[in-house]
């Protein structure tokens, strides 16, 4: 009979055969513009490391499932604390037999119950995690648009003269983690120095002429080197959205062969999805769904688009 193991471990303890597995896996199920081998490395495999466990099911000796979650909020003044799932996945030949829910439930009792416990979940998944006591916030629905649509329709953002965009080198970085803070309900210091530098990504901010940050955008180029996507984008107000996506379209178009720009955005907040279905004719149904076993405390308002599924 086969014998069904879950090995915890520390996420920068993965071997190159695990993360290769995984990327295998998520590129299959058409997470691939989202997650690359060099995230999974990148995000936990070297300092400052990110307070994370990941869960790894094996059926004989063979990977057939991962799961892993990291903690934010104590890295900096935040009031409450995130323990944010991700990576929770098991091979197709192995699903519908029990095996994600052991691996889940592993998972579960070593999370923090009392801190605010959330992830990402394909739309057919909410109910079942709804039975778990989680509660969807909002939809994510993904939109891919032609870097040279953008460029011909948002080119009037240059005429913004009261706010400028910089490299994140050429801001001050605490500024960038305070606004950061501000918009998402908590601090954490340690993911966005992660993931600001992720390897092929660029990150810009826009700052306005008072020298406070006002938005910011991160991008870099997808696993099929076709799209580039954006992840986070925040920004007070849609015109500095446009201007920041104008920026990024125009940086993408002249050093990668990316074609289009791919922003998954969330539903009920900033009225980004109606700006860009009205600007470019486009519409799209929920692909993830936001779920929390408490209130989320992001300020929707000021959200453009998530980093990715599972990264929040």
């Amino acid at each position: 009979m086969a014998k069904f193991v879950i090995q915890q471990k520390s996420p920068h303890e993965l071997t190159q055969g695990n993360v290769s597995t995984l990327t295998e896996w998520t590129t299959d199920e058409g997470w691939g513009p989202y997650q690359r081998p060099v995230d999974i490395s990148h995000m936990y495999s070297g300092p400052p490391y990110m307070d994370a466990k990941a869960f790894l099911g094996f059926l004989d000796d063979k990977m057939i499932g991962h799961a892993a979650f990291f903690t934010t909020g104590k890295d900096g003044n935040s009031t409450g604390v995130m323990q944010f799932c991700t990576m929770f996945i098991v091979e197709k030949p192995f699903r519908g037999k029990g095996y994600g829910s052991k691996i889940l439930n592993a998972m579960l009792e070593t999370t923090d119950q009392s801190t605010n416990i959330c992830f990402d979940a394909a739309p057919n998944m909410v109910t079942k995690y709804e039975s778990l006591g989680f509660k969807p916030e909002w939809d994510n629905r993904d939109y891919i648009i032609s870097l040279s649509a953008i460029a011909e329709k948002y080119k009037m953002t240059e005429n913004m003269r009261n706010v400028s965009i910089k490299l994140l080198s050429e801001v001050e970085f605490k500024k960038f983690a305070e606004y950061d803070a501000k918009v998402y309900g908590l601090h954490r210091l340690v993911f966005i120095k992660k993931w600001s530098t992720l390897p092929d990504s660029f990150t810009w901010v826009a700052v306005n002429g008072n020298g406070d940050v006002v938005g910011y955008i991160t991008i870099r180029e997808s696993i099929n080197k076709q799209d580039t996507t954006v992840g986070p984008l925040y920004s007070d107000n849609l015109e500095i959205a446009k201007k920041l996506i104008y920026t990024a379209a125009q940086t993408m178009s002249s050093q990668t062969s990316a074609k289009n720009l791919s922003m998954l955005m969330p539903t009920g907040g900033s009225n980004a999805i109606q700006m860009i279905e009205s600007d470019f004719g486009i519409k799209c149904g929920p692909n993830f769904v936001r779920m929390c076993s408490k209130k989320h405390g992001v300020d929707l308002s000021k959200v453009i688009a998530i980093h990715s599924p599972g990264y929040g």
